[in-house]
């Protein structure tokens, strides 16, 4: 039972969806060229060290539908991001089971929500199932509030309720949906009175009739056309879509909350919450390629020991590690949903972590190209190195401290990560998981002013 196999999975990804890339429609996303880029690396998923023997169920399922009730369970799903984003290098598309989590603790005080959203876990954990979360609307003119709107589909919205289920219409943004096998939707903001249309939160199969997703470019996928520039080939291109729902039918039993703005908004909040250490965990991994190309490029050049480089590779080396100290404080000092038992992770250290990583990754990133120099983007491809009579005149000419052949291989991959891959990684780093201006707002929110307050009443007191 389940997809327990990358062949299973595979073929679970052949169920007729509508989704296109580049204006065409694909038949088979397993093998179209740039989309099966980000299929392929999902096999280490299937690896017996990601999978658990869940005991209440009596089945063999992923990790992340391990739920977390503890500190040490927290710190074991950070580490599981960890170790994955390592093995394939993009963000897992298991990051819906943040939403379906995040679900459960909105609604555990609500008896017939809480119900369907237990009842569906476990369905989701008995098949393995890979999860979208789709949580960004499109939002249309962002001084107004979805009612305000021309058009009220810059929201995903309710148009009809019937005895079966609802029919909702609008479009959603940014999310993994063409390789998944479902879809967690939730809302996107704090919703008022008088939006209740607009306050709901769902589950779909990616093949429902009148989704359609529309993949963006993959640039770096496109360019991948030799082995010797094949990271992007072996550790995939990140898919993204456009995912216009039009007139989707959700039945009851997947309808999570409807009209509830109370319910909507804790669990938009939450699935913030959560996805933002889910975020702290990958991008720690993340930053730890930054941190070895800074060095073996400085190495490369000759350079690691001059006063500046030292200050570049500090800089790369506090990027990564502030994350992971954030992350990992946030799962120390979590605590315990009263109603579920679901370890919540501490909001504070998980927001300052997420705006850091969001704040400082473009200067960490002109910190590594300090390092490495324009050699970086100017170094000849692989298809020259590729060619018997060029070869010799860039391992001669390329030499620096150390044999050019390997100087040329560290700086094609600062190209690969940090010029062909930039843009990507610039748009994801700064805002994917969430804006600054949204950890900002939390965090403030958030706070606990008590002690800080108290401390300077004191002082206050004393001044007659």
């Amino acid at each position: 039972m389940g997809l327990l196999t990358f062949s299973d999975f595979l073929e679970s990804l052949r169920d007729g969806r509508d989704v296109y890339y580049r204006g065409k429609k694909v038949a088979d996303i397993t093998k179209h060229p740039i989309t099966r880029l980000y299929v392929n690396p999902t096999e280490p998923f299937f690896q017996d060290k990601y999978l658990y023997d869940d005991p209440e169920l009596g089945v063999r399922t992923s990790k992340f539908y391990k739920t977390p009730r503890s500190s040490a369970d927290l710190l074991e799903r950070i580490q599981l991001h960890y170790e994955m984003t390592k093995a394939i290098h993009v963000p897992n598309p298991h990051i819906g089971s943040d939403g379906l989590n995040a679900l459960a603790i909105a609604t555990g005080k609500s008896n017939e929500n809480r119900e369907k959203v237990a009842n569906y876990i476990k369905e989701a954990t008995r098949n393995n199932w890979f999860f979208a979360g789709a949580q960004t609307d499109v939002k249309g003119n962002r001084r107004l509030r979805p009612t305000q709107q021309e058009d009220a589909d810059m929201y995903v919205h309710v148009v009809d309720e019937r005895d079966d289920g609802i029919i909702v219409r609008g479009a959603k943004m940014h999310n993994g949906a063409a390789v998944a096998n479902g879809m967690i939707v939730l809302p996107s903001r704090s919703l008022r009175e008088g939006e209740e249309d607009y306050a709901v939160a769902f589950a779909l199969p990616l093949n429902a009739k009148g989704l359609k997703l529309i993949c963006n470019q993959s640039v770096p996928g496109e360019a991948a056309v030799h082995d010797w520039e094949g990271m992007r080939i072996r550790t995939g291109s990140l898919i993204l879509t456009l995912t216009i729902f039009d007139n989707v039918f959700v039945p009851w039993e997947h309808v999570f909350i409807c009209k509830d703005v109370a319910l909507a908004n804790r669990a938009a909040l939450m699935f913030a919450l959560l996805h933002r250490l889910s975020s702290l965990s990958y991008r720690s991994a993340l930053a730890e390629y930054l941190i070895g190309l800074g060095k073996l490029a400085a190495e490369a050049n000759g350079v690691d020991k001059v006063s500046h480089i030292i200050m570049a590779i500090k800089d790369l080396i506090v990027y990564a590690e502030t994350q992971r100290i954030m992350a990992k404080m946030a799962a120390y000092e979590c605590h315990i949903d009263e109603a579920t038992g679901i370890a919540i992770p501490n909001s504070i250290y998980t927001n300052i972590g997420k705006m850091f990583s969001n704040e400082n990754y473009l200067s960490t990133i002109r910190s590594l190209i300090d390092i490495a120099g324009g050699i970086a983007i100017t170094v000849p491809t692989g298809d020259d190195y590729a060619n018997k009579e060029l070869k010799p005149y860039i391992d001669k000419y390329l030499r620096g401290a150390i044999p050019g052949a390997d100087r040329f291989k560290i700086m094609l991959l600062v190209r690969e990560l940090v010029g062909l891959q930039g843009g990507e990684n610039a748009i994801l780093h700064v805002q994917a998981e969430g804006s600054i201006r949204a950890s900002i707002i939390e965090l403030v929110r958030s706070y606990d002013y008590t002690d800080s307050k108290r401390a300077v009443e004191k002082l206050l007191s004393k001044m007659k």
